[in-house]
């Protein structure tokens, strides 16, 4: 179920990294724990690809290019 009113979501960005933009939101939730455990397994099925875990304003959380911002 996705909320109107989400505070974290999971964004895939195109090849090429960050400055190439945001390809799609992945996913959107309002419980970090939650939204931390999604960004893990998006790293995951995403291979080589830039996601970031950003709150609802646009704060990076994590980073999949990044190690030591990624939950452990």
């Amino acid at each position: 179920m996705r909320f109107v009113d989400t505070r974290y979501s999971i964004n895939l960005f195109c090849e090429g990294g960050e400055g190439a933009g945001i390809e799609q939101v992945l996913d959107q939730y309002l419980n970090l724990t939650i939204a931390r455990a999604v960004f893990q397994a998006k790293i995951k099925e995403y291979p080589g690809r830039l996601i970031m875990l950003c709150d609802q304003d646009a704060k990076v959380l994590a980073r999949s290019d990044r190690p030591e911002t990624i939950p452990k």
